[in-house]
């Protein structure tokens, strides 16, 4: 769909378009229409002054006396015009019509008509036509006036008006542009904010909308609250409960050690291996909390602030290993991902290189048209059989590799949802496992 602003510019240019159009194309017609009624009352006054002027002598011929008419009757071709014709196909005409004549049917006593036609010399006539009858004799008198002076006053009038027209469709134009530009600028507002908020720098919209959109912003709020509580719950929940179960475990434990267990190496052996096992998620869970931190859910993901976090905080729990961490980033700022999810995948990477690595642990993130991402050690790596089966779709990782299972299983299913690809095989430079991830942008 095009843009809200778009349609309203196009829409209203249309409108001020077909609306001055028509005013345009009205306001032509109506003068054209005043003109020639204007000129047909002068037409009606010269039709009565050509009835009183003329007679009929004893013969029945008609006659014009013409000193009771206007001198400008008697000009060749001067633009007014009279013509009288009988039944029998007698005309008398105005010498302004020097030879020529006009060509008008026979009307009947009491009928008139007005019409534009083609004159004499070139000209456009507007002619009166109507049917009398005087003295016992019924005959057609056709009065005319020339309209081409008119015409090019009335022409220069239309191109007037039609600049008239343009110029004030223009002003409008103008101004309806700046009055939608004002009316979307609340918008314009939100979607910065929803830049802002994407980026990370505020929590929530302001309710500094139009009333149309406030209770659309309101609910957007009240979800992007509810989401946050939520995940902070989660978050929260998760190290509680693995606090939560240190005791029982640890009570467990002790419980192994007892005499009584000892007539039991099987079982003793099995439990301990399961013990062990919830200490393993434990630990993950936590080192998972530790390594999100608190920030806005939905934030933008900035590497050369978060990773040098996140190696502090791996150094911080593998302190006994005295590992060697670097970390590659882009100069650019932030990634288009979420802040979130990508501090969990690089969580999981780099916890499991550091689980495995000998001294040495290092990634790199690299940003084109896709967000590539290499995490490697040099710690003992994987056999090809096993990175063979890694690359499988549907195969579980804790089900194929020991030791390196949850932590990248979860970061495969992560990876598989956003749409990319992960890969497995051995670092060249460092020799232990390599995962290379790439996930689509935007």
């Amino acid at each position: 769909m095009r843009s809200l602003g778009q349609q309203l510019h196009i829409g209203l240019a249309i409108g001020l378009l077909v609306l001055l159009g028509v005013l345009g194309w009205g306001g032509v017609r109506v003068t054209t229409a005043l003109a020639d009624h204007f000129v047909g009352s002068r037409l009606v006054h010269d039709a009565e002054a050509v009835l009183s002027a003329m007679r009929l002598d004893e013969s029945d011929r008609p006659l014009i006396r013409w000193r009771r008419l206007s001198a400008i009757y008697d000009q060749p071709f001067s633009g007014h015009y009279y013509q009288v014709t009988f039944p029998d196909g007698h005309r008398v005409g105005s010498r302004s019509l020097w030879d020529q004549q006009l060509e008008i049917p026979q009307f009947a006593p009491g009928s008139e008509e007005q019409w534009r036609m083609p004159g004499p010399d070139g000209q456009e006539l507007l002619v009166r036509v109507a049917g009398y009858s005087k003295q016992g004799r019924t005959f057609t008198l056709v009065v005319a006036e020339d309209m081409t002076p008119l015409n090019r006053r009335m022409q220069q009038f239309e191109w007037l008006l039609v600049s008239l027209v343009l110029l004030i469709t223009l002003l409008l134009f103008v101004g309806q542009q700046w009055i939608v530009r004002r009316a979307l600028r609340p918008l314009e507002r939100m979607s910065g904010e929803m830049r802002r908020l994407e980026q990370g720098e505020v929590s929530q919209l302001t309710g500094q909308v139009p009333r149309e959109v406030a209770p659309l912003v309101d609910q957007f709020n009240h979800l992007l609250t509810l989401f946050q509580q939520r995940l902070e719950h989660s978050r929260k929940g998760l190290g509680n409960l693995s606090h939560a179960l240190k005791g029982p475990i640890n009570l467990l434990q002790q419980q192994l050690q007892s005499e009584e267990m000892r007539a039991y190496p099987d079982l003793k052996a099995q439990m301990e291996q399961q013990i062990q096992r919830v200490q393993q998620l434990m630990e993950r869970e936590m080192k998972r909390a530790r390594l999100a931190g608190t920030g806005i859910s939905g934030s933008r993901f900035n590497p050369a602030e978060e990773m040098s976090a996140l190696e502090g905080v791996l150094r911080q729990v593998y302190r006994d290993k005295s590992l060697q961490i670097g970390c590659e980033v882009p100069t650019r700022e932030t990634l288009p991902v979420d802040r979130e999810d990508m501090l969990e995948l690089l969580g999981n990477l780099m916890d499991n290189a550091c689980k495995w690595a000998r001294g040495q642990v290092r990634c790199v993130i690299e940003q084109d048209e896709k967000l590539r991402i290499r995490v490697e050690d040099d710690g003992p790596g994987v056999s090809a059989e096993s990175l063979a089966r890694l690359a499988e779709r549907g195969v579980r990782i804790d089900e194929t590799v020991d030791g390196h299972g949850l932590g990248l299983a979860i970061t495969k299913d992560m990876v598989k949802r956003y749409g990319g690809s992960i890969g497995f095989d051995r670092s060249p430079a460092l020799g232990g496992l390599r995962v290379s991830v790439e996930l689509p942008i935007g």
